[in-house]
């Protein structure tokens, strides 16, 4: 073998183990690309961070920014725990405080209509309250501070909580069969007007009302039932008694309506009796209002609010509240309203 013979072996040869060196760097590269790269220092203690909350080693510090996103994902992101940090009895009870102060500020109207907006979610299917975090329920420990009283049916399809979209507190609700007034729950009102100072009181029958049909029944039949069951009957169709008009409803489920209506003015009319209650109304701290709620669609119906009017005053001369919409209102002439509960 001549020496230029040697010459082309060897430069072949070293340029084969170039080409082969390249491949072998382009492979390697490609290789990298599809591999998922390490997570920085920082990155990786932000991952240590939420598992633990607090590590002692010796990764980077993080930023503000990213501590705060960590602890978002691993707890709920509330004001009051502050960021979960945990909190105390006195941070608890000044919370409890401080919303017994926003709810003392808000006005009867302003009350009624958050109620409002609270069905509409409901029926909507967009209702948003929770059951609330540990720290709001420690600090319902303290007081309670509810805006609203409730007069409802015990029926096991009408809970009052849900169908107006309201959490744990914020309603005061006394439920009895067919939303009647009797002294227990007559004491539990004036207890909500004379302490709570609750800004409105609802009166609320409800679509299919098992205690109003069976109040409709006659006397005879009534009587059949257990003495305690049957005074409670005698006592809603005594208020039944007042509306002749349901006889002469032919389509069963308009009547079963108008009867629940006129069972839920019936206990207006009860209200309208007592000192506490109207008391209130005249100071303009309360608003009473009759409701019917329709388990079909899940909407509430206000429609009937008691309203002071003066004792000499005539039709025309009656201004009603700017507020109606379909209700219509339960008149209380002024003579028939006094100062039991304090003055005006």
């Amino acid at each position: 073998m001549d020496i230029s013979a040697l010459t082309f072996c060897v430069s072949g040869t070293a340029l084969g183990a170039a080409v082969s060196s390249l491949l072998v760097q382009i492979l390697g590269r490609q290789q990298q690309r599809q591999q998922p790269r390490a997570a920085p220092r920082h990155v990786a203690a932000a991952s240590r961070t939420e598992r633990k909350f607090e590590e002692e080693n010796d990764e980077e510090p993080m930023q503000d920014s990213r501590i705060q996103m960590a602890q978002r994902r691993t707890c709920p992101a509330t004001e009051e725990m502050e960021n979960c940090l945990g909190f105390t009895m006195q941070e608890a009870k000044e919370h409890a405080e401080a919303k017994a102060g926003e709810a003392k500020e808000r006005t009867p109207i302003e009350v009624l209509q958050g109620l409002q907006k609270g069905n509409t979610r409901f029926w909507m299917g967009m209702s948003k309250t929770a059951t609330g975090s540990a720290f709001q329920r420690r600090a319902l420990i303290s007081m309670q501070y509810p805006s609203v009283a409730i007069l409802g049916c015990s029926d096991s399809r009408v809970p009052v909580e849900i169908v107006f979209d309201q959490g744990l507190g914020d309603l005061f609700v006394v439920r009895v069969a067919g939303n009647c007034l009797e002294t227990s729950t007559m004491a539990s009102l004036q207890y909500a007007i004379a302490h709570l100072k609750v800004k409105v009181l609802v009166v609320m029958g409800h679509e299919g009302c098992g205690a109003v049909k069976a109040a409709g029944l006659p006397s005879h039949e009534i009587e059949k039932e257990p003495q305690a069951l049957e005074q409670a009957l005698k006592a809603l169709k005594r208020g039944l008694e007042k509306a002749p008009r349901l006889a002469e409803i032919s389509d069963g489920r308009a009547r079963d309506r108008e009867a629940v209506v006129t069972n839920v003015r019936a206990q207006i009319e009860g209200l309208s009796q007592n000192d506490t209650v109207m008391s209130a109304v005249r100071r303009k701290d309360l608003i009473v209002v009759g409701a019917f709620y329709e388990i079909s669609s899940g909407i509430v119906d206000f429609f009937l609010e008691i309203t002071e009017v003066p004792d000499d005053a005539s039709d025309s001369e009656i201004a009603l509240p700017t507020r109606t919409v379909s209700r219509s209102f339960f008149e209380v002439k002024s003579g028939q309203l006094n100062e039991v509960a304090g003055p005006r």
